[in-house]
């Protein structure tokens, strides 16, 4: 996602931290393997095979796996690209669909860049904010509706389960590469919030969702 955003509502994941994962295909190990020093190239949607994983539904990732670690460190990379820089990248945009994302913590001293493995939203409020998004994967920008607070469960690179509270920016990032992660696009947001009511509540920028 780049260096633009708003609020709107995302489905919560049903994936449990239980299950098993499936292993790496070759041609996900190829991907991440090759030039393995290098940041991974980011997937655009008017290719029509990168718009095939764009609009596909991720599946989990191990977390402790090795390759694991290496996809966030090329991922890292990538999403940190002095000439395309974003505040966050979700793996289909490097060409894997697998449940994994980096997010910029606005809400952390020197705003560090943290991955989200298997992430799920647990819970999300009726008050909206509203903003300007854009994406590292098309040029399309839009407004786009988002909780303004969240509560979500995810796993780090040592597999440990976290739960925390997330609102404002952080939590509009957090909710557009969730979004990745099941295909859904800001675009589709957009077109969808057309039938939903939101109510302004306070400043120009929060609202509270009717329906």
């Amino acid at each position: 996602m780049k260096n633009c955003f708003i609020i709107f509502f995302l489905g919560i994941s049903l994936i449990g931290f239980g299950q098993k994962f499936e292993k790496f295909t070759k041609e996900e190990k190829s991907l991440i393997e090759t030039n393995s020093s290098e940041m991974m190239r980011v997937t655009q949607l008017p290719i029509p095979e990168d718009s095939i994983i764009l609009k596909s539904v991720s599946k989990p990732i191990s977390p402790k796996h090795k390759l694991t670690k290496l996809l966030y460190e090329r991922m890292l990379k990538s999403v940190q690209d002095p000439l395309n820089t974003g505040v966050g990248i979700a793996a289909p945009q490097v060409g894997i669909n697998r449940r994994m994302m980096l997010v910029q913590r606005f809400d952390k001293p020197n705003q560090p860049y943290e991955v989200f493995i298997n992430p799920e939203i647990i819970w999300a409020s009726n008050l909206m904010q509203i903003g300007p998004e854009g994406d590292l994967s098309f040029d399309d920008r839009g407004l786009v509706y988002r909780h303004y607070a969240i509560q979500v469960r995810y796993q780090n690179l040592e597999g440990k389960t976290i739960e925390e509270n997330l609102e404002g920016f952080t939590a509009v990032i957090f909710q557009h590469e969730r979004d990745h992660l099941d295909g859904i696009l800001l675009i589709d947001r957009i077109n969808e919030q057309k039938n939903q009511i939101y109510e302004k509540f306070g400043n120009d920028r929060i609202y509270l969702l009717k329906s």
